[in-house]
């Protein structure tokens, strides 16, 4: 009975701090807010059609400038658009990188725990902290990965993965003393 309530500790210890460190993050670094780039009256301006748009009581001129004020419309909810979608490539980038620290601090701090503390009961709270920390690398990777060059995301992840591999093998070696 003490190792699944060992266990759960262990689950609920991981979920905390992986929700702790999301909320670290969007409480520190929000993402961009896509109301802060298109206005309401940008968004559900629809765009008109040409010709089909004038109504039969408009001279020519009228229905011409009717048309080119509906394209500069959409000329302004294009840039809202691209504006938005170039902030959140950045945030995306951004976040890959912050989350991915994040995550190896989390690794490395399980480890060091596990390494100081011998009894058996530390081993939820270290494996809850290491899981938590492997769950942010991974959304790191997910969240980050249309925005960030493919060369970062290659570094990144080799230095993640030797970080684990080492720390992986000490902790073996150390296990194999025992």
């Amino acid at each position: 009975m003490s190792k699944v309530l060992s266990a759960v500790f262990g689950i609920g210890i991981a979920v905390v701090v992986y929700v702790t460190m999301l909320l670290g993050i969007q409480a520190f670094y929000p993402a961009p807010d896509y109301d802060d780039f298109c206005t309401e009256e940008i968004r559900y301006s629809e765009p008109l059609l040409g010709y089909e748009g004038c109504t039969d009581d408009m001279t020519l001129g009228q229905c011409r400038q009717q048309i080119k004020e509906g394209e500069a419309g959409d000329t302004e909810m294009q840039k809202c658009h691209e504006d938005y979608n170039a902030a959140e490539e950045v945030y995306g980038k951004n976040f890959f990188i912050i989350a991915s620290i994040l995550g190896v601090i989390a690794v490395l701090v399980s480890f060091f725990l596990f390494i100081k503390v011998t009894s058996i009961t530390v081993i939820n709270i270290t494996s809850g902290i290491a899981c938590s920390g492997i769950v942010m690398i991974l959304w790191a990777f997910m969240r980050g990965w249309e925005s960030t060059d493919e060369k970062l995301k290659f570094v990144v992840g080799l230095i993640i993965a030797v970080i684990i591999i080492t720390l992986t093998v000490i902790l073996n070696k150390r296990e194999g003393k025992k």
